[in-house]
């Protein structure tokens, strides 16, 4: 008797709860597939199409990255709140061209899910069940001695950000990320990121929009690696959202496809492409 009446009241409360949601969801508004969410923070910056030309120890070194951010669906309890989420991807790819040929010196990959909360105008939350990145170093190297050593990693986290945006075109962002697996980075912890985007609020009809950029990483692989990364310049946007951006970046980091022994120190022009 004692356990039919746990049974019965177990079944009761769960009744309860999903009344509770149905009610509650029924309040707000769900969309499937809708617009990207504007979120500003280091892992989303992974997430753009951009092609980067600049100097790296005396040689050129090319950069292309292809990013998507798509929001699967969204849900607005009240007009002063809303929920996204959605999957994102990237892939990187580092180049040192000589005589039009264009050895690869490193690739990687990001496959990322996430969920983002704002609570307000001017604060927002991201989060990543699962951050992953699996890179190959020197796969497509031209050097015999730099195909010796390759090597390939993979690693995957939980991330935590939060974006405040107390003025009109100002950012700043924060994040956590524990690492909950890894692969050949025995180590590898944690990392902490800190970020600042300002971009010049444009007037009704104006397209050109300038820009800065502030990104500082600190990763934790057997002792704490702080890295820097900088861009600024000015974006031509559409009244679609579309355009370009030309930018100057300097950045003087760990290598972002987990090669945290490996640091990448480069200046150069940076065009970003705005889908």
């Amino acid at each position: 008797m004692m356990a039919l009446e746990y049974t019965m009241k177990r079944h009761h409360f769960i009744t309860f709860c999903m009344i509770l949601s149905i009610n509650a969801m029924s309040a707000g508004r769900f969309d499937f597939f809708p617009e990207r969410s504007v979120f500003f923070s280091a892992s989303a910056l992974e997430f753009r199409h951009y092609l980067y030309t600049g100097s790296e120890k005396s040689r050129v070194v090319n950069h292309g990255n292809l990013g998507l951010e798509f929001p699967l669906v969204s849900f607005y309890p009240d007009s002063s709140k809303h929920y996204f989420a959605g999957v994102a991807a990237a892939a990187h790819l580092v180049m040192y061209p000589k005589n039009l040929k264009f050895s690869v010196d490193n690739i990687y990959a990001t496959l990322a899910v996430y969920v983002d909360a704002a609570s307000s105008p001017v604060f927002s939350l991201r989060l990543y069940p699962v951050y992953h990145v699996s890179g190959h170093l020197a796969d497509g190297a031209a050097s015999d001695s730099a195909l010796m050593n390759a090597r390939a990693v993979s690693s995957e986290m939980v991330k935590l950000e939060g974006s405040f945006a107390p003025l009109g075109g100002v950012s700043f962002s924060a994040g956590y990320g524990y690492y909950f697996h890894v692969c050949a980075q025995k180590g590898l912890t944690d990392r902490f990121d800190l970020n600042l985007q300002w971009q010049l609020i444009p007037l009704p009809g104006k397209w050109f929009r300038p820009y800065l950029t502030l990104s500082s990483q600190f990763i934790h692989l057997l002792q704490w690696r702080a890295g820097f990364d900088m861009e600024a310049g000015a974006r031509f946007i559409g009244k679609r959202g579309r355009g370009i951006g030309i930018g100057f970046r300097f950045f003087n980091r760990m290598d972002p496809g987990y090669y945290f022994d490996r640091r990448e120190k480069s200046a150069g022009v940076q065009i970003d492409f705005f889908m």
